[in-house]
């Protein structure tokens, strides 16, 4: 029983590493300068031409991608 509780717990412990290490951060730039930061990559919608990324505040919000410059990987 122990055997199989420590084997338990190894795997919980990676995996929760695992997911934090699977959200970096983005930052987005607009044509007209502006820049957002993000949790994650954002998703481009095709249906709707909008991205969607989640902000550091846990909300969902949407940009044009017609605005978008460019979505860059920020260093940890």
């Amino acid at each position: 029983m122990t055997l199989l509780l420590r084997t338990l717990s190894i795997v919980a412990l990676a995996l929760s590493i695992a997911s934090c290490q699977s959200t970096g951060s983005y930052k987005i730039t607009l044509k007209d300068g502006r820049q957002y930061m993000c949790k994650g990559k954002p998703e481009f919608q095709g249906k709707t031409g909008y991205y969607r990324y989640r902000t550091f505040q846990d909300r969902d919000s949407l940009l044009r991608a017609d605005e978008v410059l460019m979505i860059e990987e920020q260093d940890t």
